[in-house]
């Protein structure tokens, strides 16, 4: 459970597109890329982003007993067995999300990480970033009166890629792209969701190319997202409310917030706190959580990734997705 060194030894697990954008941003942010386990990259990996070692397997990287914290970043279909290996050889875990293919496989390692006492986190950056904060600070000085509706979108034009039209890697727009708008929504309404309308357009392989949601919480509150594999959208999210309402110019990344009252007009223009490259908040929540003999996150706790995971097995249910084995 205890981190081994003083040095934040951090161990990647998959050296995939995703590995190559958090890489960089390490040394900067004082952690120590220290080792990185790949089938077929490992050692150009290591070499390119300064790890100090490299395995060309996944045993040999979990047999290292310096690792502090192992950052998963492999296709969704092979969270579940990746992480619980690292669980089953003592590792603290960091996975990319989504975090599992369903709510089955995430409470079995939730509870696993618990039997165990190490850390289990989701990388879903969003949920570490401070624009979370800032959004619910305007929203507890009460600048836009009650929540009414969230809207979000997210979409990229990737549906070339092989890990978004598989479905054996658990593609489709909804655990890629999807899972930022659910997620945006969820950092600023907590109560029970009592409703969901979601639809999609298919494609061949049987993922979802492009879906729309409606979620209603239990006090009437609305939830409207989209997202999509096939286009390129504006990426904006808005909290409606009684009083006005609050824009983000990118609820994948944000850099501004912005703030009107009734009459539309902008009363607070935000800027984002410049950031590394936006990572370094879950790397650092993870490390906080293991000084503090935690072994979960408090932006993204256990219990929200299993509320999200559930969330997004009921919305598949609704669009008719099935992954292999459900």
């Amino acid at each position: 459970m205890h981190t081994n060194s003083k040095r934040k030894n951090v161990a990647f697990l998959g050296a995939g597109s995703i590995a190559n954008k958090v890489a960089p941003m390490l040394k900067q942010a004082g952690f120590h890329p220290y080792a990185v386990g790949s089938l077929s990259r490992a050692k150009d990996f290591a070499l390119m982003h300064g790890f100090e070692k490299f395995y060309e397997n996944y045993e040999g990287l979990l047999q290292d007993q310096n690792i502090d914290l192992v950052y998963i970043n492999t296709p969704h279909s092979l969270h579940y067995e990746h992480i619980k290996m690292c669980l089953e050889n003592n590792k603290n875990v960091l996975c990319e999300k989504s975090f599992t293919l369903n709510f089955k496989q995430a409470k079995e390692l939730v509870e696993l990480a618990r039997i165990k006492n190490l850390l289990l986190a989701e990388g879903i950056w969003t949920r570490y970033m401070p624009y979370i904060n800032i959004i619910k600070d305007f929203l507890a000085k009460d600048l836009i009166g009650e929540i009414v509706s969230i809207e979000a979108n997210l979409a990229y034009n990737v549906k070339h890629k092989n890990r978004i039209t598989s479905l054996e890697l658990g593609g489709g727009a909804l655990l890629d792209v999807g899972v930022y708008t659910l997620n945006f929504a969820l950092s600023f309404l907590k109560s029970e969701i009592k409703n969901i309308l979601a639809t999609c357009k298919k494609m061949p392989s049987g993922v979802d190319e492009s879906n729309g949601i409606i979620l209603e919480f239990e006090q009437g509150v609305f939830g409207f997202l989209n997202s999509s594999v096939a286009m390129i959208s504006d990426r904006k999210g808005v909290i409606n409310g009684t009083k006005g309402y609050i824009c983000v110019d990118n609820i994948n990344n944000p850099s501004l917030i912005k703030v009107y009252d009734k009459e539309r007009k902008l009363i607070k223009e935000c800027v984002v706190p410049s950031q590394i490259n936006g990572f370094e908040y879950e790397f650092q929540a993870c490390f906080e959580a293991l000084e503090q003999n935690k072994i979960e996150c408090d932006a993204m706790n256990h219990e929200e990734i299993l509320k999200m995971m559930n969330l997004m097995d009921r919305v598949r249910e609704k669009m008719g997705v099935k992954f292999i084995g459900e």
